[in-house]
């Protein structure tokens, strides 16, 4: 319960600082957003590879990672 509060806690300040970010422009957004989806892309990573080493199929292995890439490629246009 200790550690799921500590989460809880770090959600509520990454929250709290990008509401207090929000009005200060597009520099202030060039640090979040970059900070963001590799937060993004990490938890993807962490949760796909080692799916994709535990199962010997490459037909599952190649869609798990298109389905990657193609988040990946999401942010990228949000981005833009």
């Amino acid at each position: 319960m200790r550690l799921q509060l500590v989460t809880a806690l770090g959600a509520v300040a990454g929250a709290a600082c990008s509401l207090l970010a929000e009005g200060a422009g597009t520099a202030a957004m060039l640090g979040v957003l970059p900070f963001t989806a590799g937060g993004f892309i990490y938890l993807g990573t962490v949760s796909v590879l080692p799916e994709l080493l535990r199962d010997p199929s490459p037909l599952q292995a190649f869609l798990q990672l298109l389905g990657l890439l193609a988040g990946v490629a999401m942010m990228v246009v949000i981005a833009l």
